[in-house]
C-alpha cells in the first residue's frame, strides 16, 4: 500500500465530509424542525380539498394522504381496506400507483433536499426533479384508473393522517442521521479516492463496457451504476466526485444515477420491498403490487436515460 496515496485520500475525503456534512446536517435540522411544525399537515390540507372532488373510495383518498406522512402506512392502509373488502385489488394496485408522488415528496424533504442537494449542487436539483416527475407521472397513471374503477363511499377521511406524524424532536432525528451519514460519506469517500487513484475501477469499466459502448457513454457512467446497488449515498457521494474532478458531465451523471436505480431494481426488492408488500399484501398480491410499481418505474427511467443520451 502507498502511504502517500492513503494519506492523500484521507485528508481529502475528511475535508470533503466535514464541508459535506455541515450543510447536510444543518439542513437536516432545519427541515425536520418545519416537519414538527406542521409542513406535512399543510400539504395534506392543501391537497385535501382535491382529492375529495376526484370522488374516489375514502380508503384510497386516505392512503394518498396518509403518505405524505409515512409511505408505508399508506401502502397499509390500502391492506386494510383490501382485506375489509372495501377495495377490489385492481383499486390497490391504482392506488400503489397514485401514492407515488406524497411518498417521493416525503423523501424529497427528509433525504433529497438535505443529502442530495448539497452534494451534487445543481445536478441535485434536477435529478430531484426527474424522480418527482417519474412520481408525479406513477400518481397520475393511478389516478386516472381510480377515476375509472373506483366505487365511492363514506368516512372519515382527514383525521386519519393527523395521527401519523409522531414528533421526535429535530436535532433527536438529526443526530440520530448523522451516526449514520457521517462514516458512510467518510468511508465512502476514502474508497472511492483511493480506489480510483490505484485503477480498481478499471476493472468496473470492463464489466460495463458492452453497455456504455452501444450508446456512447463514458465508462464512469457505468461504474456510478454500479455502486448504486451498492448503497446509496455512496453513489452520490461517488457522482458528486466525477462532476468535481470533471470526469462525467452533469448529464452523464444523471444517467449514471438513473441508470443505477434500473440496476439495482432486484436489489432493493429483495431487501425491502418483497419484505414489506409480501407481509401486507401477501405473497401473490404483493408480487403483482412490486412488479407494477417497478416496471412503470424502469419504464419510465428508461425513457428519461433515452432522452438525456439524445441531448
Amino acid at each position: 500500500m502507498d502511504g502517500t496515496l492513503i494519506a492523500g485520500a484521507f485528508y481529502s475525503s475528511l475535508l470533503y465530509t466535514v464541508r459535506i456534512s455541515v450543510v447536510v446536517l444543518l439542513t437536516i435540522y432545519i427541515v425536520n424542525y418545519f416537519v414538527n411544525r406542521g409542513l406535512l399537515e399543510k400539504i395534506s390540507d392543501y391537497a385535501f380539498p382535491v382529492t375529495k372532488k376526484l370522488n374516489l373510495n375514502s380508503f384510497l383518498v386516505s392512503s394518498i394522504l396518509v403518505s405524505f406522512f409515512s409511505p408505508t402506512v399508506g401502502y397499509t392502509m390500502l391492506a386494510d381496506g383490501i382485506t375489509e373488502k372495501e377495495l377490489t385489488q385492481t383499486e390497490v394496485l391504482a392506488g400503489t400507483l397514485a401514492n407515488s408522488f406524497p411518498a417521493v415528496l416525503s423523501h424529497v424533504l427528509t433525504y433529497y433536499i438535505p443529502v442530495v442537494m448539497p452534494i451534487l449542487g445543481y445536478t441535485g436539483i434536477i435529478y430531484v426533479i426527474l424522480r418527482l416527475s417519474i412520481a408525479f407521472t406513477k400518481s397520475i397513471l393511478g389516478l386516472f384508473v381510480l377515476l375509472i374503477i373506483s366505487r365511492k363511499n363514506t368516512g372519515n377521511i382527514k383525521s386519519r393522517g393527523n395521527k401519523i406524524n409522531k414528533k421526535v424532536s429535530p436535532f433527536e432525528k438529526t443526530f440520530k442521521f448523522a451516526r449514520r451519514f457521517v462514516p458512510v460519506m467518510f468511508i465512502s469517500m476514502f474508497l472511492v479516492l483511493y480506489l480510483s487513484k490505484t485503477g480498481f475501477f478499471n476493472v468496473f469499466s470492463i464489466i460495463v463496457m458492452p453497455v456504455t459502448n452501444i450508446f456512447n457513454l463514458n465508462p464512469n457512467t457505468g461504474i456510478l451504476a454500479i455502486t448504486e446497488i451498492i448503497n446509496v449515498s455512496a453513489a452520490m457521494v461517488m457522482a458528486g466526485t466525477f462532476l468535481n474532478e470533471a470526469s462525467l458531465t452533469q448529464t452523464e451523471v444523471l444517467i449514471g444515477l438513473i441508470f443505477g436505480n434500473v440496476v439495482a431494481f432486484s436489489t432493493r426488492s429483495v431487501k425491502h420491498s418483497i419484505p414489506l408488500h409480501f407481509s401486507l399484501f401477501g405473497s401473490k398480491m404483493g408480487t403483482k403490487v412490486i412488479i407494477l410499481n417497478s416496471g412503470v418505474t424502469i419504464i419510465l427511467d428508461i425513457l428519461i436515460i433515452g432522452f438525456l443520451i439524445m441531448i
